[in-house]
């Protein structure tokens, strides 16, 4: 039987800033080399979301003014269908403004508050206009012991894979994760979720958020296949699905001069 995925593309022609896209494009690869078939579904402005179409949600980051603007059209048209795959197990990933965006508030820098799209339990806050420092530049971090160790037993035969995630991170909104939600990764090198908080990303059920760009997936090939697997167990309800051992020498070498350098 050949596997198949739906990946869903969440406002690509706002939120795609710092090569966000390249999540996308890795996501089709790594399927292709996998053996995976896959679709990619757009869904912008206007368009409606129907529940148990997705089986993976990409969102990207965009500037403020792009982040406002998708949220009523996601309130009315999207919010209903997303939150109901996202409890169900649905892998989404969003990434810096897509992650921020899946809170339930965004505290903009003039003291107004953005209503999010209430996904996942997280605020965000971002520093008032007197405050200059903003969260840039490599980003390492330590991905949590728990997530790492069900990352090793997806492939049908033993691969070594890093603990390590790396990125780029560009944000002045500082956020604060709420119960029950995880973070994905703690931080190496870099700030993460903010300023203060060692810790990077999130993570609540199968909804990840992270402020990585750069992108993330094609930089962490071992993060890109954990989300498609969790999408395969999820979409085909069999936990011991398994994904061919890639090579992957080119992805491990830049990995590892990155965590090397910048560390």
């Amino acid at each position: 039987m050949t596997l198949s995925l739906t990946i869903t593309h969440l406002y690509p022609d706002y939120l795609n800033l710092y090569g966000d896209l390249g999540n996308i494009i890795a996501l089709k690869r790594r399927c292709e080399w996998l053996g995976i078939d896959y679709q990619v579904h757009l869904l912008n402005l206007g368009d409606t979301a129907i529940p148990e179409q997705a089986d993976l949600y990409f969102m990207g980051g965009g500037q403020d003014q792009d982040q406002v603007r998708v949220i009523d059209d996601f309130h009315t048209l999207k919010r209903d269908a997303i939150q109901a795959d996202t409890l169900n197990g649905v892998v989404f990933l969003g990434v810096c403004g897509g992650y921020q965006l899946m809170g339930n508030t965004f505290l903009m820098g003039n003291g107004e508050e953005t209503k999010g799209l209430g996904i996942i339990d997280l605020e965000t806050k971002a520093p008032g206009p007197n405050v200059k420092q903003r969260c840039t530049g490599n980003l390492i971090v330590e991905i949590l012991p728990e997530i790492y160790q069900e990352m090793q037993a997806i492939y049908t035969k033993p691969k070594t894979i890093p603990q390590t995630l790396v990125g780029f991170e560009n944000h002045s909104g500082q956020t604060y994760l709420g119960d029950g939600v995880r973070p994905l990764a703690k931080t190496i090198s870099g700030f993460g979720n903010s300023a203060e908080a060692k810790y990077e990303g999130a993570r609540f059920k199968n909804t990840f958020g992270s402020y990585m760009h750069g992108s993330l997936l094609p930089k962490n090939p071992h993060f890109a296949d954990y989300l498609i697997w969790l999408a395969l167990v999820k979409k085909y309800n069999d936990p011991d699905i398994r994904l061919p051992v890639l090579a992957d020498q080119e992805e491990w070498d830049a990995h590892q001069y990155f965590v090397q350098r910048y560390a």
